[in-house]
C-alpha cells in the first residue's frame, strides 16, 4: 500500500513488464487497451503487463494519441516496480525518459532513482528535467523535489541552493500546503546565501517567494543583512489570511489530515483567531473520539492537537475548561506520551499563579521520555514557579541549569522579578549567531501578548517593555536585526 500511494504521488498510478519489445504490428492496439484497462480496473498488474507491454512501442497509439501512450508507458513502469522490482522499472523509466513528451517523466524518474538510493542521479534528472522543459517546472511533485531536496540539504547546502535556484527560476511551488513552512525555511536560507554571494537575480526569486509565507516574511524583514531597515514591510495580514484559506480548502476536502488540522491551528493562532480554531479543532477531535485514531492521518501530531485545545481554550478565557482539557489529555495520552501537553499545563497554572500546584505536576512527567528541550523547558518552569514563590536557593540551581540556553533564560528572570538579568540574557542571545533566527522572531514586536492572569499580564507587559530597552535596541542594532511592528500574534 506504502508503495502504491507514493506511486501515484509521482504519477505512477498503473503497469508495467521488464523489457518493453515492440509489437510486430499495431492491429491489436484496441484490444490490448481493453485488456490492459480491464487488469487494472481489477488492481492486476500481473495481468496488465502483457498488454501494456504490447502498447509500449505501439506506433499507432504513439502517433494517433501520444498523450494515452505517454500514460500507457508510465503504466507500465509502475507495474513493474510492484511486481518485477526497481531494476527493471528503472530500465524502462530510463528509456521513458528518453522518449519523454513532457518534464513528467522526468519526475517519475527521481523518484525510482531516490527509491533506489541514487540521490546524485536524482538530482541530475530534475535539473534535466527542468532545463528542458522550464516552462513545465510547477509540475513536478513533492514528493520529488522534496526528496531531492532533504537528502542534500544538511551535508550539502551549495547542492541545495542551486536546486533551490532552479526551481525558483522556473516558479515552482510546493502542492501539499503542509510542506509550506519548509519551502520558506529554504527560501530564506536561499535569500541569505544570494544576499551573500552578490546574487541579485535569485535574491529577488527569493524575496518574491517569502512574501507569500507570513511567518518566513516576517522572519526575513528583522535581518538586515537581507532587508533594508529603510523599506517598510508589507503588511503580512493579507498573506496569512490566504493561507488560511488554502489549508482550511484541505481540511473541508480531507478532515481525517490531522497535519494539515495542525498547520490550520498555528496559523490561525498566530492571526489571533482563537476562537474560531477552538471550533473547528474541537469539531475534528469529537471525529477522533467517536471513529478512532486509526481512521486519521498524522497520528503523531494528536498529543500535539490535545494540547493546542486546551491553550486555546486558556487564549479564550476560559481557564477552568482549559484545565480539564490538558487533564482529559493526559489521561486520553499515558504518562509516556503525555509529557509536552503536561510542560504546556505547567506553563498554564504558572501564569494563573498557581505554581504550586504546576510544581505538583512534575512527579506526573515522564521525564525520561522527554526530548532535549523538553529537558530545558521543565526546567524553565521550574525556575519560573520558584521565582514566583522567592526560592532563591532553588531559583538560583534551576537558573545555572539554563546557563547558556539564550532565550530560555529571560522569562524566569522576569517571574523573579529581576528585569536588569533577564535584560542581559536576551543581549547574550542577541549576540549569538547561532540563536538568530530565533532571537529575530522573539524581537518582533507583533499583537500584545495574551496574559491568563493580572500577574501574568504584568509579565507581557514587562517582556514588551523589555525588547524597547535602549541597550537591547541598541545590541539588536550592532548584530543587524530589526525590530518591526506587525498585525499578528508572534509571541
Amino acid at each position: 500500500m506504502a508503495v502504491t500511494l507514493a506511486l501515484c504521488s509521482s504519477g505512477l498510478c498503473v503497469a508495467a513488464p521488464a523489457v518493453a519489445e515492440p509489437p510486430v504490428s499495431s492491429s491489436g492496439t484496441a484490444i490490448a487497451i481493453m485488456q490492459a484497462t480491464s487488469a487494472m480496473q481489477a488492481g492486476d498488474c500481473e495481468g496488465a503487463l502483457a498488454p501494456l507491454n504490447q502498447l509500449w512501442h505501439d506506433p499507432y497509439l504513439e502517433q494517433n494519441d501520444p498523450a494515452l501512450a505517454a500514460q500507457v508507458r508510465f503504466q507500465l513502469i509502475g507495474c513493474t516496480l510492484q511486481t518485477r522490482g526497481i531494476a527493471e522499472a528503472l530500465a524502462l523509466s530510463t528509456e521513458n525518459v528518453s522518449r519523454a513528451r513532457d518534464i513528467n517523466a522526468y519526475d517519475v524518474h527521481v523518484f525510482l532513482q531516490l527509491l533506489n538510493d541514487q540521490p546524485d542521479a536524482a538530482a541530475a534528472t530534475l535539473e534535466a528535467g527542468m532545463a528542458k522543459y522550464p516552462e513545465q517546472g510547477p509540475n513536478l511533485t513533492d514528493v520529488s523535489v522534496i526528496g531531492v531536496l532533504l537528502h542534500f540539504h544538511e551535508d550539502q547546502p551549495a547542492r541545495t541552493l542551486a536546486l533551490m535556484n532552479r526551481l525558483e527560476e522556473v516558479h515552482w511551488q510546493i502542492h501539499n500546503i503542509s510542506g509550506r513552512p519548509l519551502i520558506g525555511l529554504l527560501r530564506l536560507e536561499g535569500l541569505r546565501a544570494s544576499v551573500k554571494s552578490g546574487d541579485a537575480l535569485h535574491a529577488e526569486l527569493y524575496r518574491a517567494g517569502l512574501k507569500t509565507d507570513s511567518l518566513f516574511y516576517v522572519l526575513s524583514q528583522g535581518d538586515a543583512d537581507i532587508s533594508a531597515a529603510d523599506v517598510a514591510a508589507a503588511p503580512v495580514g493579507p498573506v496569512i489570511a490566504r493561507e488560511i484559506d488554502d489549508v482550511k480548502r484541505v481540511v473541508a476536502g480531507n478532515p481525517a489530515d490531522l497535519f494539515s488540522l495542525s498547520y490550520l491551528m498555528t496559523l490561525e493562532q498566530v492571526n489571533n483567531q482563537n476562537s474560531l480554531a477552538l471550533t473547528q479543532l474541537e469539531g475534528i477531535l469529537a471525529l477522533v473520539d467517536q471513529y478512532g485514531l486509526d481512521k486519521f492521518g498524522s497520528p503523531e501530531t494528536y498529543p500535539e492537537l490535545l494540547t493546542t485545545r486546551a491553550e486555546l481554550l486558556a487564549n479564550v478565557g476560559r481557564y477552568g475548561d482549559s484545565g480539564v482539557a490538558y487533564e482529559d489529555g493526559a489521561k486520553k495520552l499515558g504518562a509516556e506520551k503525555a509529557s509536552h501537553l503536561m510542560l504546556s499545563y505547567m506553563n498554564f497554572l504558572i501564569d494563573r499563579g498557581q505554581e504550586k500546584t504546576a510544581l505538583g505536576l512534575i512527579p506526573r512527567i515522564d521525564q525520561k521520555g522527554l526530548d532535549d528541550d523538553g529537558k530545558v523547558m521543565l526546567v524553565m518552569n521550574d525556575a519560573c514557579a520558584q521565582g514566583y514563590m522567592g526560592d532563591k536557593a532553588a531559583f538560583a540551581n534551576d537558573m545555572k541549569v539554563l546557563e547558556g540556553s539564550g532565550l530560555v533564560q529571560v522569562k524566569p528572570y522576569l517571574c523573579a522579578g529581576d528585569t536588569e538579568s533577564a535584560a542581559r540574557a536576551l543581549i547574550t542571545a542577541i549576540n549569538d549567531p547561532d540563536s538568530r533566527d530565533q532571537v529575530i522572531a522573539f524581537l518582533q514586536l507583533g499583537l500584545p501578548g495574551l496574559s491568563y492572569s493580572e500577574r501574568d499580564a504584568k509579565l507581557v507587559a514587562s517582556m514588551r517593555a523589555l525588547k524597547q530597552r535602549p541597550d537591547v535596541q541598541a545590541a539588536a542594532k550592532a548584530n543587524r536585526i530589526l525590530i518591526r511592528s506587525w498585525d499578528i500574534r508572534l509571541n
